[in-house]
């Protein structure tokens, strides 16, 4: 990208020759030989180097993040923690509304070994007695059918009709 263009400015006379004025006075004397050396004049220009660095501050916790502006240019603002558990980002949406996520450190090897210590039993034991517990049910749950399809033939069977009274035609 370019800097902005320079205009000249007419009230100022500018000089186009680079060459050093007092060699120009020398080389305009009379009986005088002297050949001006031109000068070479670098021309610089500017590099615009845009430091980039994240923007925030450390805070306690989310309430310091809530009460904090959003940055309006749409940028992202983040907060790390100060113990480092977590990272809040907050953001200006398309809607107008701010949006706070937040990141936490998570540990899932020790968190594992922790649950383990926990219960004492690893998956493979479990995963055997849900399969044992399951059949069980299946075992009782057929159990009972068979008892309420016995006790339904039980009542049809002596459920004939039973007349009462005269037989009348």
């Amino acid at each position: 990208m370019q800097p902005y263009p320079t205009w000249p400015n007419m009230a100022y006379p500018t000089y186009q020759n680079p060459i050093n004025p007092y060699q120009e006075r020398l080389s305009q004397l009379p009986n005088n030989n002297y050949q001006p050396q031109m000068q070479y004049v670098p021309i610089q220009q500017q590099v615009n180097q845009q430091n980039q660095f994240l923007s925030g501050q450390i805070v306690d916790g989310i309430d310091a993040v809530k009460a904090k502006d959003v940055d309006m240019s749409g940028n992202p603002v983040w907060y790390p923690k100060s113990d480092g558990t977590e990272i809040y980002r907050k953001q200006l949406q398309a809607d107008g509304k701010s949006q706070i996520c937040v990141y936490r450190l998570m540990q899932p090897e020790s968190q594992n070994k922790s649950e383990q210590l926990n219960t004492g039993i690893n998956e493979e034991t479990l995963n055997t007695l849900f399969e044992q517990l399951r059949q069980d049910i299946f075992e009782e749950i057929s159990g009972i059918k068979d008892l309420v399809n016995k006790n339904n033939q039980q009542h049809t069977e002596s459920s004939k009709p039973i007349q009462r009274g005269g037989g009348q035609k």
